[in-house]
């Protein structure tokens, strides 16, 4: 199975898989990635939500970077629960982990939507689409080259004077 299929089964579990928020799309993005991650979290998947409480029990055993990344992904649920998980921690997940994670923080922002579709080899592929977030950052750049623009001519009417 593909990290794509896992990603929509979680999504299937809520019965409302076309009708989640942004949390949902980052938590199941980040549980999506391990298959025997994704095996432990589908009993902990339901219409009410996710249960991290269990899902966290239930994986107490698992390496410390996949706790990490559990960790992670009830932070980006729930946003108020507490994130174990360190800046240095978060630092030394590594390949494919940490990128995983950097994603799930864009998603969670909705500056990046997860997309399912077709690979060429016909599996089910996840893609991400950043046009929001390079929307975004093209409206800050021409806000910042506005601002440098009436900065230069503040100076020059001062100047002038």
């Amino acid at each position: 199975m593909t990290q794509a299929d896992i990603y929509k089964e979680l999504a299937a579990l809520t019965k409302r898989a076309d009708n989640i928020d942004c949390s949902y799309h980052a938590a199941f993005y980040l549980l999506s990635h391990d298959p025997e991650l994704w095996e432990t979290a589908c009993r902990y998947v339901t219409v009410d939500g996710i249960g991290f409480t269990g899902l966290k029990r239930a994986t107490r055993e698992f390496d410390e970077r996949t706790r990490h990344v559990v960790d992670i992904a009830h932070n980006l649920f729930s946003w108020n629960s507490t994130c174990k998980a360190t800046p240095f921690e978060i630092s030394r997940l590594g390949y494919p982990l940490m990128e995983q994670v950097f994603n799930a923080l864009y998603i969670a922002a909705g500056e990046v939507h997860v997309v399912l579709e077709p690979t060429q080899d016909g599996q089910l592929g996840i893609k991400l689409d950043d046009r929001h977030y390079q929307q975004s950052k093209r409206i800050q750049q021409k806000f910042e080259q506005l601002q440098n623009t009436m900065v230069i001519n503040m100076e020059q009417d001062t100047m002038e004077r």
